[in-house]
């Protein structure tokens, strides 16, 4: 179906507002198009002033919540269930870094255009993780030594997941088991990983029980430093995190130090603006962990966070038995206040709930970026990749970029390079294989959905031909260079014995420069062939 919502054509229509309210309803949360045309007059110095301090506020709140609500949750719970670090890693762990990433591609693939901004949040991020974060994470470390086996496990999935989609655009459609399948294989990914670490430590058993008599005392001093390290490695986690809330702590401003009264007036703004946020995030949210917990606030979580949650998922509305689920849902929550104020709900709980709260205020913030976007693109006329690998890929791999260029200062490059290539693993299998797998099940597809990007759409006029080429051509450039990258990674670092130096660093970010500068060129010159056609 052509698309209505167009800016030529809502100008060329009698009335603006009206035309964008009847043909541009895709937009969930706000529609920021109606605003746009009809509230403030399509008047541009506004928008400009409203979109940077909109992604601001929105990035901001969605990387605060991740890094003090999420993560620290998930990794309480990992911790909890005595998890493997390399199990809790791939799972949980990946999931709480990576669920910008994951909601963003399953929210934004309503339709056909959505898939786009899926794609080129997810390969966008992922070029970026993998190029300029990778890069970055070497220059602060001077020289990484990376593992074998878990690299190349990584580049190896990395590499199969975009030749997989490769297939998928040349077939041209892709069904519910392909989806499945599809992001089944990051399944495939947790056993190898469980395997090659069972592996390792049977070889370790297998070398002890082999070891020479004469030599045992020896072995036994080298057996007592593996110990040492392995506790050190069990710690690794922990100390980073120690560290990384030192850092944290260290970067309050002075000025905040300071009595409300005392401070600048810029200080003050920014002491609200921060304050407000978290107060929002504290009230609405329960504690992650132990170190959080608080027992009064507990209690309050449990009545305040069950409406505040459908208030922002808007099922106001929704019955179960022609009972009203917020109804059920405060009932459940006041029993769980009572219970809290004679006894207490145990951490785990806590956590469990941590986890469900933080995820829904990061579908929300995410869908409102979506919602902005759809705006950008209605009177920009870009491809819907290209602002998918721009403003959401820029914005989700922020939170990526600090967390892991902060773990290589402190002296974990290694585990921050290992996390920028095994997040992009769960990204592509689990955040575009989700969004794959949703939008094949939804009733307006049964089934089938078009992945076509090397073909030309079959009917429609010549401005809608040239549009899904724009679209197609800056989706499978973003996917054609990802798969670059990651063999050319491949081989640069078997060429240097695993050994990542600063030239690697600067590789990467000439590689990424490359891309950058190319897919923006032929994206303007794309929507400028557009716009020339849609005038004529």
């Amino acid at each position: 179906m052509a698309n209505t919502c167009l800016y030529s054509l809502i100008k060329a229509s009698d009335d603006s507002c009206q035309y964008a309210k009847d043909n541009c309803n895709d937009q969930t949360i706000f529609p920021f198009t109606h605003y746009y045309f009809c509230q403030i007059d399509e008047n541009w110095v506004i928008l400009i002033l409203i979109a940077p301090f909109l992604f601001f506020i929105l990035f901001n709140f969605l990387a605060k919540t991740v890094d003090d609500y999420l993560s620290p949750a998930v990794t309480f719970i990992a911790e909890y269930f005595k998890m493997s670090q390399t199990f809790a890693g791939v799972t949980l762990i990946a999931f709480a870094n990576g669920v910008p990433d994951f909601l963003c591609a399953v929210l934004a693939s309503q339709d056909d255009d959505g898939i786009l901004i899926a794609v080129g949040s997810i390969f966008g991020s992922g070029l970026f993780m993998t190029t300029i974060i990778v890069g970055a994470v070497i220059l602060l470390s001077g020289l990484v030594k990376a593992e074998k086996v878990p690299f190349m496990r990584d580049i190896l999935f990395n590499g199969v997941a975009i030749v997989l989609l490769m297939i998928f655009a040349f077939i041209g459609q892709i069904n519910h088991y392909m989806a499945i399948g599809f992001c089944s294989l990051y399944v495939v990914y947790i056993i190898v990983v469980l395997v090659n670490e069972n592996t390792i430590k049977n070889k370790q058993k297998q070398d002890e029980i082999n070891s020479q008599e004469e030599r045992r005392e020896q072995e036994e001093k080298q057996l007592l430093t593996q110990k040492e390290e392995v506790e050190e490695g069990n710690q690794v986690i922990q100390n980073a995190d120690q560290e990384l809330k030192k850092e944290l702590e260290e970067s309050i401003p002075e000025s905040f130090k300071k009595p409300f009264g005392d401070m600048s007036t810029i200080s003050k703004f920014q002491y609200i603006y921060i304050t407000s946020l978290e107060f929002v995030r504290k009230i609405t949210i329960p504690a992650s962990n132990q170190e959080k917990y608080d027992k009064k606030y507990a209690a309050i979580h449990q009545l305040v966070c069950p409406i505040a949650m459908i208030a922002l998922l808007g099922l106001f509305s929704m019955e179960i038995y022609e009972v009203k689920v917020w109804i059920i849902l405060e009932i459940i929550g006041l029993l769980l206040f009572i219970y809290q104020i004679i006894f207490e709900i145990p951490i785990i709980i806590l956590s469990m709930e941590c986890v469900v709260c933080s995820i829904i205020w990061c579908k929300q913030v995410i869908q409102v970026l979506i919602d902005f976007i759809l705006l950008i693109q209605t009177i920009t006329g870009v491809s819907y990749s290209y602002l998918g690998m721009t403003f959401l890929a820029f914005g989700n791999s922020t939170c990526d970029f600090l967390v892991n260029t902060k773990l290589a200062s402190i002296g974990y490059g290694l585990m921050a390079m290992t996390g920028c290539f095994s997040g992009t693993v769960f990204n592509m299998l689990c955040g575009f294989g989700g969004a794959l797998v949703r939008l094949t099940a939804i009733e307006k597809y049964p089934g089938i959905v078009s992945f076509d990007l090397f073909r030309d759409v079959k009917s429609g006029s010549q401005t809608d031909i040239i549009i899904t080429r724009m679209n197609n051509s800056i989706a499978y450039c973003v996917i054609i260079f990802s798969l670059m990258n990651i063999i050319m990674t491949c081989i640069v670092v078997i060429t240097k014995k695993f050994k990542l130096t600063k030239n690697l660093a600067y590789y990467y970010f000439f590689i990424y420069s490359v891309f950058f500068i190319f897919i923006t060129t032929l994206t303007v010159a794309l929507s400028s062939i557009v716009s020339y056609l849609s005038e004529q």
